[in-house]
């Protein structure tokens, strides 16, 4: 008499042939890595240079300025990068130029230093190239920073201190001239005994007036 399969016999049959088929079909292929067809992604766009004032001044190379005792030639004096906001002059005082109505004057006063309480009988104007710092002009205070302008007129009280963590630069102009011409003060008590000694004083003949430098032919006017 022939068998016949029991229900759960056929079941089992049916789900063993279904697991059968399902891993045959889900068996993943192993890949091949074919490198020709590999594309290559577009680099990003390169970052362009930061371009900033980062030169470092050095004052030996400015030469063109009059800093000899004898009045200056009719010709142009350039002093490239000088007003570069990043620099170390390295000095504290040094005169760069004498005209016979101006001077011109590179200073770097140190972290905690000061120019000095003083008054001057000839204007100034002080340029800040870098740092910051506090002014004191005739009892008012101001801060002062890269790219500020002070004027201080003659016969007034001035003082100027370095209140930032980096030496505090500026180029200032007399008119007329105050220092001798030849002067560099590597510090301000170098400058403070020089002055007192009287071996820091501006020449004769950046005092003269107007008048007499046409008279004796150092100025000459288009008649």
């Amino acid at each position: 008499m022939p068998r016949i399969p029991s229900p759960s016999s056929k079941l089992t049959t049916q789900i063993s042939s279904a697991t059968r088929t399902l891993l045959n079909t889900s068996t993943p292929k192993p890949l091949t890595l074919t490198t020709s067809r590999i594309t290559r992604l577009p680099l990003p766009a390169a970052t362009p240079p930061q371009r900033n004032h980062s030169t470092t001044t050095n004052l030996n190379k400015y030469t063109a300025g009059n800093m000899t005792s004898q009045p200056p030639k009719n010709e142009m004096v350039y002093f490239p990068g000088v007003m570069s906001p990043s620099r170390k002059f390295g000095v504290f005082r040094k005169v760069l130029h004498t005209g016979l109505y101006s001077q011109f004057v590179a200073m770097e006063v140190p972290v905690n230093g000061e120019i000095g309480d003083e008054v001057h009988t000839v204007d100034q104007t002080l340029i800040f190239t870098h740092g910051t710092g506090k002014a004191i002009v005739a009892g008012k205070e101001q801060e002062v920073k890269q790219g500020d302008v002070v004027i201080v007129p003659a016969g007034t009280q001035h003082q100027f201190l370095n209140a930032g963590d980096t030496p505090l630069e500026l180029v200032t102009i007399y008119a007329p001239a105050e220092h001798d011409p030849r002067t560099v003060h590597q510090t301000k008590e170098e400058g403070d005994a020089q002055e007192e000694a009287g071996e820091d004083e501006a020449p004769e003949w950046s005092q003269r007036s107007k008048s007499e430098n046409e008279r004796i032919g150092l100025v000459k006017v288009p008649q």
